[in-house]
């Protein structure tokens, strides 16, 4: 499996796919300023960058507090790892200005919690005889459902790592739309800019999430701070636009720095610097 590109080789190619985006009247390569089109952003920071030891309900209250004080609009995050029910999530979420954006969870458990938390989107994987069930499920509560590329055992049934893996499962579930993940889609040797164009409007919610140039099997951390390692993120702006994306972009460091607080300024600025 190859290498991810370095930035700058990306960053160049990246540029000249704006550069035909523009010819060809594309939004977001027009002229305009940056901010113009993400505006319709909102972006948030996954609760999975902090300390795990805080995954339980004494520490939903710091987690909310430091979400707000780094900056960031929302949060994403398991039931289990919250700790409490979700009218409480959402009480505490409207008294910070805050919002719960997506729930990882089954559609048996998630559906209802989404619902109740105030969240508008649910993470999830069901097998597609049961896409109907789900689909539906979901709609009656004003749920948009998700499903996440993850790196992992590449001959697991059902496994949903690649570009091609996230298309065909899309193909088999209709009404289920894409979570793509900038970070486990380049370990899995996917370019996330093509795989963003790819999906279009099936890509209804996104974790940005950057990695450092070494090999998936390669020893040592597999992702890095954003803005620090190999992704190509001025591209995968750029693809969002293209595609007129409009919702969350959650920002996920998945493993964690020393400093969480540091961490989460440092790549939200990541994000300010480029107009977001």
């Amino acid at each position: 499996m190859a290498n991810p590109v370095p930035v700058s080789r990306r960053a160049f190619i990246g540029g000249a796919i704006a550069g035909a985006c523009a010819l060809a009247g594309l939004p977001g390569a027009r002229g305009e300023s940056p901010g113009v089109g993400r505006r319709r952003w909102h972006i948030g920071h996954h609760f999975w960058n902090w300390d795990h030891a805080w995954n339980n309900a004494a520490f939903l209250d710091r987690r909310l507090e430091l979400t707000r004080a780094t900056g960031y609009a929302g949060f994403e995050a398991k039931p289990a790892e919250i700790g409490h029910p979700p009218e409480v999530v959402r009480e505490k979420c409207a008294a910070l200005g805050l919002a719960c954006a997506a729930i990882g969870a089954s559609p048996k458990e998630g559906i209802a919690y989404a619902a109740a938390a105030g969240a508008g989107i649910l993470r999830t994987g069901f097998p597609k005889g049961e896409t109907n069930r789900w689909v539906d499920a979901a709609g009656e509560r004003g749920i948009i459902l998700v499903v996440h590329p993850h790196v992992g055992s590449p001959d697991a049934r059902g496994a949903v790592e690649t570009r091609e893996d996230l298309l065909r499962y899309l193909d088999d579930r209709p009404g289920l739309f894409a979570c793509p993940d900038t970070g486990h889609l380049a370990l899995c040797g996917s370019d996330p800019v093509q795989t963003i164009r790819d999906l279009g409007s099936r890509c209804r919610y996104i974790h940005l999430k950057d990695l450092p140039e070494h090999r998936r099997n390669a020893p040592g951390e597999k992702f890095c701070e954003l803005g620090t390692g190999a992704l190509d993120l001025a591209g995968v702006l750029a693809a969002l636009e293209d595609i007129r994306y409009e919702g969350w972009i959650m920002v996920e460091r998945d493993s964690r720095e020393a400093d969480y607080v540091r961490s989460a300024k440092n790549m939200r600025a990541a994000l300010k610097k480029r107009g977001c």
